[in-house]
């Protein structure tokens, strides 16, 4: 259960027009975020912005001394992250002695213009393999994205008007499920400035834009 909930951690009234794409697409960009959990600041990413080779829009980081590459690519009606498993998760079954594991995903598409009461599918993924003879497999799926609607929020990098937007995510595991919330704040050309998944109790686990660094 207690890797269950790590995985799913591991695992973002008025009409939003989308006249900029969900990410920063700025070169040499820094956005700096804060983690914290329950308050408690847990440490810090830095997320630089560079364009791909194929046009992709990279944030590169690190985050527990491991490399993340976030993959986004740019459409006129769309705004598209590319889904990669963490590779805590690849380690978890590695562990488990799981070998010719396998890697399916559906990419997350923000649509360019959100109205609030829509909704849209979600991300997902599934990590499968074999052990002996049996096939062992996790996955994260989020069914469903709802757009809840424009606030303004207050973020140490500054005041925005945002879109909000919460996930409802199920993450499987040997035929076992847990359910979890994400809820994100967007801004038009910058991307997540708040993040919020509850965690136990009144806690939650909080990842908020510090500065923007160009």
């Amino acid at each position: 259960m207690k890797s269950l909930v790590l995985l799913s951690l591991l695992v973002s009234a008025a009409t939003a027009t989308g006249a900029e794409p969900w990410v920063c697409t700025a070169d040499g960009t820094h956005l700096i975020y804060g983690e914290s959990v329950g308050g408690r600041a847990t440490g810090t990413l830095d997320k630089l912005v560079t364009t791909g080779d194929e046009g992709e829009i990279l944030l590169t980081y690190t985050r527990e001394g491991l490399p993340v590459v976030e993959r986004w690519t740019v459409h006129p009606d769309s705004t598209v992250l590319h889904i990669e498993a963490p590779e805590p998760m690849y380690e978890l079954l590695r562990t488990m002695q799981v070998e010719d594991i396998e890697f399916t995903a559906r990419n997350q598409s923000l649509p360019a213009e959100m109205n609030p009461g829509d909704e849209f599918p979600g991300f997902g993924f599934t990590l499968s393999g074999r052990k002996q003879n049996e096939r062992i497999s996790v996955s994260v799926v989020s069914d469903r994205v709802r757009v809840v609607g424009r606030e303004r929020i207050k973020t140490p990098a500054g005041k925005f008007e945002a879109v909000r937007i919460e996930y409802r995510t199920t993450t499987t595991m040997d035929g076992t499920e847990v359910e979890s919330s994400m809820t994100q704040w967007l801004v038009p050309g910058i991307g997540v400035v708040r993040q919020e998944i509850p965690l136990f109790g009144d806690m939650a686990g909080v990842t908020e834009l510090q500065k923007i660094i160009q």
